[in-house]
């Protein structure tokens, strides 16, 4: 107690010593508006002049000056692109002046002719929607202030939204109807880690949509930009320096009306699951030799491993509680004397979360019987999922700017998946006689990825006509299955038997580990200069990059034998609970053993070295534009594997595929005004086979219940891209652009299968060629001009027909079809509603996709008979509608609520069989090969500001 009172003391009398010491001071605040819209403006500059006392506006257009010396002021104001504003003050000590309206008024200058004499902001609509009319390159984009406006959680949520982009799987992106593979992603100047050990993607659900700043969709190729993409470019950039000091904390809960109202059955998992891992429950032993060899293993040591395995087979069930979402918001500014201004951005957040979904329909069919006019069902199961999410995450970054010519950003990006899922299937198999199965699959994932970036920004001379820019990086991404098992039940039938009668027994238990681990190292230097020739005054570009990268993929396998059982033992094990098979009253050398047929030709270690350089030239020729340049690009990807099939020998085994590149690009603009601009751009860019797709590896997945492996004769894929786009800006922050696409593709990488004779094993393969023809429109528009006052629209839609051709010399003919995941059409429209004064702010959001193919069928004619061949799968048109409002409580506490998949339509997956009839008509059946209903989200938050 003495001690506490002591520190009051010492507190209290330093407070008085400050105070007493201080000299006079008052504070200033206000707004900042466009003269011309009364819009908002975010991120200007406000210093009081000849000090350093200096402020930026919030997200709200508003600023605080604190601290500032008593008597006549003069308060300045800029912003990019905006007369600078000098308004004198009257200031009191210890009062505040009354509040300032400071109104700005547009400069009138080309946005390309303006000299940037700082670092301007790229988190705002307006500063996004002028960084875009200034890009050389076709783009589309998204910034951090659309995404507060909506309930977006993460950025599979939020990229979306841009014209164009569709996401498959909630977590993978397609961009202009062009599957994942097709498309790049970089965050904050590196390439994005990648967590698919089938492919090279992203997983956009690992990034909470709070940790960017803007997303940057590049549409045409450009020299500065690696070339393996043909979709789009996807350019992250995370939060860094803040506007000013201050402290956000955030709550969410919420429900799906499909999960928290009724039970959930899960396996329990381990006391570090609701941290996002498994620290020891489910791996494998210590003990556990990197084989297990039961043929010479003693007995003991049989018994011994074979106990050493999780036992825990319970399955509870239970009302799950509503989803929890935890943010911390940490943002710091400080000016040193000597002018350098320093930010730091911590971002810690924190989810648990459920998801049910019953009942869903999961069939897989043959070629369909047109003599009986009706589908044959090789599997026909009805589905139950349950699964429990947790997500953590950390962003920590600093930036330093030394003055307005040299700034130095350190980045740091964690996040963490734990996910832990129970799927139950029940129905019937028809391969070559009918059974009745149940099947179980106890799934734990944990995901884990890590990006760290030292970047550099420099002005070289004092006009700013000469920058280097500067980057090196490292990421890690780390993928973990620690016994995934699957358990498969079944028993023969009659035709029209009653499955409820039958008794079905553990016919396979399996085991499954594997574990994918990726580091990447990269830099890059780019140089940009102003450079006369003549009387033009041309920009110069150049830069270099390279990054080497390494990946490990180790799987296992182990199954039960029960061949030591009697018949009467076997009778009696097979038909026991989960829980009491694993009791160590059955598991011994002599009853029940487990046995490790882990194939080793499936495990692979594999490094990519890449290296590229390029030059450009942007010519301003009056009213046009023009970017051109050339980019050389050097790839070797290694694959390393053991051929043997025995696992006391090693026949190890390395592949090289190396590609050299010269790809070159234009990107033409024409601007009519300052409000209406025209582009045309063509590149030359490529698709290359990623580790996993080159390795004859091969996984079973639970969801299609078949078999995924890879090829290893894939070639590259070479791209020609055509773009021409109309943009208009009728007024600050507004934009409307219609434009046309064109791709063709040689050698485009598909996926396709391959019958194994009752299973399907899906692969990769080369098609001869593929087009793709598209028309994009979007508009970002306001409603005052109709009398809405406080409403603005986004709307963007797109139109795309592609077709993939095979190559016609082989026996069987494969039919010409829409390219993978490519939709015909793609509708996402926004209604917002903002009010300043109130501190309303809601949203009205709707998207809807057409019909795309989300499994490539089999062709197995060798005429073309379509009658004989097995159909895509298409996933069919859904319509999507979220609302979300939000509402202001002073400046300390917002309020924000909503529902996502309002209209929660059904999620349908078909098939299209045709077939000729009698009469010789072509004829077209629809057959469900999956259907289900993912419920509606309601949630509610509330942020607190400091």
């Amino acid at each position: 107690m003495g001690k506490n009172r002591l520190l009051a003391i010492v507190l209290g009398f330093t407070f008085t010593l400050r105070v007493l010491g201080a000299p006079a001071t008052g504070s200033i605040t206000g707004i900042v508006q466009d003269k011309k819209s009364g819009e908002t403006i975010i991120g200007a500059t406000i210093q009081v002049e000849n000090t350093s006392i200096a402020a930026a506006t919030d997200i709200d257009g508003n600023f605080a000056l604190k601290s500032v010396p008593a008597g006549k002021q003069v308060i300045v104001c800029r912003y990019l692109s905006y007369k600078t504003a000098r308004i004198p003050v009257e200031v009191v000590a210890g009062q505040s002046a009354a509040p300032l309206v400071i109104e700005l008024e547009e400069d009138g200058v080309a946005l390309q002719e303006v000299v940037v004499s700082t670092y301007r902001r790229n988190d705002t609509e307006t500063s996004l929607i002028e960084g875009m009319k200034a890009q050389v390159q076709v783009a589309s984009g998204i910034s951090s202030q659309q995404i507060a406006k909506t309930l977006d959680r993460d950025a599979s949520e939020v990229v979306k939204r841009v014209p164009g982009i569709s996401i498959l799987d909630d977590r993978f992106v397609v961009v202009r109807g062009l599957a994942q593979r097709y498309n790049n992603v970089w965050i904050n100047g590196n390439t994005a880690p990648s967590l698919e050990s089938d492919s090279r993607v992203f997983s956009f659900d690992m990034l909470p949509s709070s940790q960017i700043e803007n997303m940057i969709i590049y549409k045409s190729p450009a020299p500065e930009i690696p070339a393996d993409f043909a979709g789009g470019f996807i350019r992250i950039t995370t939060k860094s320096l803040p506007l000013r000091n201050s402290v956000q904390v955030n709550y969410t809960t919420g429900f799906n009306t499909s999960t928290q109202f009724t039970d959930t059955r899960l396996n329990p998992g381990s006391s570090t699951d609701w941290l996002g891992f498994d620290l020891s429950k489910r791996p494998l032993s210590s003990s556990m030799p990197s084989h297990m060899d039961v043929a010479g293993s003693n007995p003991d040591e049989v018994t011994r491993l074979t106990r050493s395995f999780n036992s825990d087979w319970r399955v509870k069930s239970y009302i799950p509680m509503p989803d929890q979402r935890l943010s911390l918001t940490v943002n710091r500014r400080f000016d040193t004397e000597g002018g350098t201004e320093i930010g730091m951005t911590t971002f810690i957040n924190y989810s648990n979360t459920y998801k049910t979904i019953q009942d869903i329909v999961n069939a897989r069919f043959g070629v369909y019987s047109s003599e009986a006019d009706k589908p044959v069902y090789l599997d026909d199961y009805i589905d139950n999922q349950y699964s429990n999410d947790v997500r953590v995450g950390a962003m920590h970054n600093w930036s330093f700017v030394f003055s307005d010519r040299n700034k130095i950003e350190f980045r740091n990006l964690f996040n963490m998946l734990g996910k832990n899922r129970l799927t139950e299937r029940t129905g019937e198999r028809n391969i070559s006689s009918p059974f009745y199965r149940e099947e179980t699959e106890m799934l734990y994932q944990s995901r884990l990825t890590y990006l760290g970036q030292l970047a550099g920004n420099h002005f070289l001379d004092e006009h700013k006509l000469h920058s280097l820019s500067w980057n090196v990086g490292y990421s890690y991404a780390y993928k973990t299955e620690p016994d995934r098992r699957i358990i498969v039940n079944q028993a023969g039938m009659s035709e029209g038997a009653d499955v409820s009668q039958l008794k079905v027994g553990n016919e396979e238990i399996s085991r499954y580990f594997q574990s994918l681990s990726d580091h990447l190292f990269s830099g890059s230097v780019d140089y940009k200069g102003s450079v006369n020739l003549g009387s033009i005054r041309s920009t110069v570009k150049g830069g270099l990059m390279g990054e080497y990268r390494t990946r490990s993929y180790t799987p296992r396998e182990f199954v039960y034998r029960y061949d030591n059982l009697t018949v009467a033992e076997r009778q009696e094990y097979l038909y026991l609970p989960y829980e009491e098979m694993m009791s160590d009253a059955w598991l011994s050398a002599d009853k029940v053993y487990i046995d490790e047929i882990t194939q080793k030709t499936n495990a692979y270690e594999a490094t990519n070295l890449y290296g590229a350089g390029y030059g450009a030239i942007e010519l301003p020729l009056g009213q046009f534009n023009i970017y051109a340049g050339l980019r050389l690009e050097y790839n070797r990807l290694r694959l390393t594997r053991d051929k043997s099939m025995s696992a006391t020998q090693t026949l190890l085994t390395s592949r090289d595929y190396v590609d050299l590149d010269l790809l070159p690009s234009v990107n033409a603009t024409y601007n009519f005004n300052e409000q209406h601009l025209l582009r045309l751009a063509y590149g030359r860019s490529l698709n290359r086979a990623e580790f996993r797709e080159v390795s004859p590896a091969v996984y079973y997945d639970f969801d299609l219940f078949n078999e995924i492996g890879g090829n290893e004769n894939l070639k590259t894929c070479k791209i020609d891209n055509l773009d021409f786009r109309y943009e208009f800006y009728p007024a600050r922050g507004e934009m409307v652009s219609v434009g046309l696409f064109y791709k063709h593709f040689e050698n485009p990488i598909e996926w396709t299968f391959i019958d194994m004779g009752g299973t399907l094993r899906y692969n990769y393969e080369n098609a001869l060629s593929a087009q793709s023809l598209g028309a994009e429109v979007e508009i970002r528009k306001s409603l005052d001009f109709i009398g809405m006052r406080n409403f603005s629209l986004l709307f963007n839609a797109t139109l795309i027909k592609s077709n993939v051709r095979f190559d016609e010399s082989g026996i069987i003919k494969t039919e010409d079809r829409p390219m993978q995941g490519q939709s015909p059409y793609i509708i996402n429209a926004g209604l917002y509603y903002q009010n300043e004064k109130w501190g309303l702010m809601s949203s009205l959001l709707y998207n809807r996709l057409g019909k795309r193919i989300i499994g490539i069928g089999k062709s197995n004619s060798t005429t073309h008979d379509v009658s004989v061949n097995i159909p895509d799968t298409y996933e069919m048109p859904r319509n999507s509608l979220d609302f979300t409002i939000s509402k202001k409580l002073g400046k300390l506490i917002e309020l924000k609520a909503g529902v996502k998949d309002i209209l929660a339509e059904k999620v349908v997956y078909k098939q299209f069989p045709q077939f000729y009839d009698a009469a010789g008509q072509l004829q077209e059946r629809e057959q469900v090969t999956k259907s289900y209903r993912p419920g509606r989200a309601v949630s509610v938050g509330i942020t607190f500001n400091f």
